[in-house]
């Protein structure tokens, strides 16, 4: 199922995320993102396991980008196309998926504009990396 994957641009698109993902919930939004937290949820977010937290989010990031991997190996995308493959692949997935918690869990829009922000960028990037750097199947 992965033979035609491309293994370093999944490895060099997970670092990307992660370093954006640290960014992104860092400096650039990590305060508006604690208080959207806050008046949705009621409490703090909880760092008290951070590492395992974390460790979670990497093995998220990985499973995702295999998935893009796999379906830009299945359709052939070879180049910059594959940021508006992604990017549809956000859309049909990801954006209908991260609107059930603001229709029916009632979080708050910015919470979830925030989330949804970091999460297209993520595709995006990922997009971008894997269409750049094809599988092996195509770059022979």
């Amino acid at each position: 199922m992965f033979k035609n994957i491309n293994w370093i641009a999944v490895i060099i698109a997970v670092v990307l995320l992660e370093v954006l993902g640290y960014l992104w919930y860092g400096p650039m939004l990590g305060a508006a993102w604690t208080d959207a937290y806050r008046d949705a949820i009621g409490r703090e977010p909880d760092m008290s396991n951070i590492v395992v937290t974390q460790s979670l989010g990497v093995v998220n990031t990985l499973i995702l980008v295999l998935g893009l991997a796999w379906v830009f190996a299945r359709m052939g995308i070879n180049s910059l196309a594959g940021i508006g493959a992604a990017a549809a692949v956000w859309f049909f997935f990801n954006f209908t998926t991260m609107s059930i918690e603001y229709l029916y869990m009632g979080l708050l829009p910015n919470l979830v504009i925030i989330n949804m922000g970091y999460q297209l960028v993520a595709y995006l990037v990922a997009g971008a990396v894997l269409g750049l750097m094809p599988s092996r199947s195509k770059a022979a």
